[in-house]
């Protein structure tokens, strides 16, 4: 049994979501040990999912979300039918922890619902940080992922690849190199001028992750040949593009993402929606060297890498489709615990 520490009253933590750049989707087990070389690339930015967590006097658990303007209220002892509704994977996560009070949970993201940015991947980081830090668990940052990951499969009822869990632990720009031993991080130094190359927009159509992965797990598993040769290129891509970041080669890693892109539409039906198809040709028209969509794609945001000077002129065409322009600041620091007493 784990020994628990005194009791804290109040953490407060937070974790950035991600870009990534190349090589999603090959980070979903077994599809990371069945194609060869397989690399995600992924960029950290400060667009964070926060979590506050507090102690109360009573057993009852009380959360809220600020950005999803909803609350729930449940009795402790948590038990299987208390965690569906409104905010179910954080009960989940909630009664993973047992928490022996009552507890108020805050939660606010500034990604956009179904973004595509991983930003439920990364709530359930922050949400679980700071309650593994009230109770006392102690668990260390690759068992506090496996948990998070698996509750949140649950809650999915379909696959999902570890990259967002890593992006929100170690911030920064990776390449995560995915093996028999799991999967090992190579820190990448951030090239020059690369946040001025970065435009990210996100469509106004929230996306089902879940779905559009499980329709490409299920074609590569099924061992469809065209879905095995996609894949198989877009880790070769993945590979380039992690080469072309270490030497700073930003017009090359520009021209890489849009390969990926156009490999991601080929994976399946629903990656590619046709406001995601005219942002993505208004974005090139305007000098984007590529353009290819965040996650699993079917809606959320896009990126597009802009040619030297062009990025105003990128951003003002992806607006002139009918995109919202984000910030994309990247994120050197990972997973923080940002206050606790």
């Amino acid at each position: 049994m784990t020994t628990r520490t005194k009791r804290l009253t109040s953490v407060t933590a937070s974790a950035p979501t991600r870009i990534d750049l190349a090589g999603g989707t090959i980070d979903i087990w077994p599809i990371s040990l069945l194609v060869p070389g397989a690399i995600t690339v992924n960029l950290a930015i400060e667009l964070r999912a926060r979590a506050v967590v507090e102690t109360r006097e009573d057993e009852r658990v009380t959360i809220v979300s600020r950005d999803r303007k909803r609350r729930v209220t449940r009795r402790l002892p948590l038990d299987e039918d208390d965690v569906s509704g409104p905010l179910s994977v954080v009960l989940r996560l909630v009664r993973a922890f047992h928490p022996e009070t009552g507890i108020n949970l805050v939660t606010d993201a500034a990604a956009p619902a179904g973004a595509g940015l991983g930003g439920s991947s990364t709530l359930g980081i922050a949400v679980g940080a700071a309650l593994n830090r009230l109770t006392g668990e102690g668990l260390r940052r690759d068992a506090l992922l496996r948990r998070v990951m698996n509750l949140e499969t649950i809650e999915l009822r379909a696959p999902t690849g570890n990259q967002d869990y890593l992006a929100a632990l170690n911030g920064g720009l990776s390449a995560y190199h995915h093996g028999a031993d799991g999967t090992v991080r190579e820190a990448i130094p951030l090239a020059p001028g690369l946040e001025e190359r970065l435009v990210m927009a996100y469509t106004g159509q929230p996306r089902r992750s879940g779905y559009s992965n499980w329709e490409m797990f299920l074609r590569f598993i099924d061992g469809n040949k065209t879905a095995v040769r996609r894949m198989e290129s877009i880790a070769r891509v993945a590979r380039e593009m992690r080469a072309a970041l270490r030497d700073g080669s930003l017009d090359d890693a520009g021209k890489l993402l849009g390969d990926e892109g156009r490999l991601r539409y080929s994976l399946a039906p629903s990656v590619a929606t046709p406001k995601i198809l005219a942002v993505d040709a208004a974005a090139r028209g305007a000098g984007a060297l590529g353009v290819k969509v965040c996650g699993a794609g079917g809606g959320g945001c896009v990126v597009a890498f802009a040619r030297e000077g062009r990025r105003q002129a990128v951003a003002d065409a992806i607006r002139g489709a009918g995109a919202s322009v984000l910030q994309a600041q990247p994120s050197r620091r990972g997973l923080r615990i940002e206050y606790a007493d």
